[in-house]
C-alpha cells in the first residue's frame, strides 16, 4: 500500500469517526432538551390548545373523556372512571343510546364539533377543562390504572395551574 493510500484511508476513518461522534452529541443535546421541556407527567410542557366549548365547562374543572365505543381501552377507562366516582363527562361522536349501558351513569354529551377537534388523537383522551371549556391538562392513557393516578394528580390541582415547565429540577432522580 502506497503512502498516499494509507493516509487518505486514514483520514477517511477519522472522518467517519468524527461524525459519528458529532451523532451522539446530537442525540445527547435532544434528549436533554426534551427532559428540560417536559412535565413531571412526561409531556411536553406547553398546555393543550383546544378549546371544547361552553357545553362542556364547569366550574373548578370538569373532566372529560373523549371515548369510542368499538375501543376496549375506552370501556375500560369508562368502568374506572364510573368505579372511582370521578365527576366526569363523556364526549362521543355516537349517538347517546349507543352508550345507555355502556356508561355506567356517567353523563353523555355527543358533539360531532368537539369531537373533531379531538378525532386526531388515539381514544381514549382524558382532558381537565377550566371554567371557559379550554382543555389545561390531558392525558392518552394506555393503561386503565393511569386513569386512577391521572385523577389522583388532578384533584390536587389548583384553579389555573399547572401547565407550564415544572422547572429542572423536578425532573432530577435522588
Amino acid at each position: 500500500m502506497t503512502p498516499s493510500i494509507a493516509f487518505a484511508l486514514s483520514t477517511w476513518a477519522a472522518i467517519i469517526l468524527l461524525f459519528f461522534g458529532l451523532a451522539a452529541v446530537l442525540r445527547e443535546v435532544r434528549l436533554l432538551r426534551g427532559m428540560v421541556t417536559r412535565t413531571t407527567d412526561g409531556f411536553v410542557a406547553a398546555p393543550p390548545d383546544l378549546v371544547l366549548g361552553p357545553r362542556f365547562a364547569g366550574a373548578g374543572g370538569r373532566i372529560v373523556a373523549a371515548v369510542d365505543s368499538g375501543c376496549p381501552l375506552c370501556l375500560t377507562v369508562v368502568e374506572r372512571l364510573a368505579g372511582l366516582g370521578a365527576d366526569a363527562t363523556l364526549l362521543t361522536h355516537e349517538p347517546p343510546t349507543t352508550w345507555a349501558d355502556l356508561a355506567h351513569g356517567l353523563p353523555v354529551i355527543s358533539d360531532g364539533e368537539a369531537w373533531r377537534s379531538v378525532s386526531h388523537l388515539s381514544s381514549p383522551a382524558l382532558m381537565l377543562l377550566d371554567g371557559t371549556g379550554r382543555v389545561r391538562r390531558m392525558l392518552l392513557p394506555v393503561r386503565a390504572a393511569e386513569v386512577d393516578t391521572t385523577l389522583a394528580d388532578w384533584a390536587g390541582l389548583k384553579p389555573g395551574g399547572d401547565t407550564g415547565d415544572a422547572g429542572v429540577g423536578a425532573h432530577s432522580r435522588p
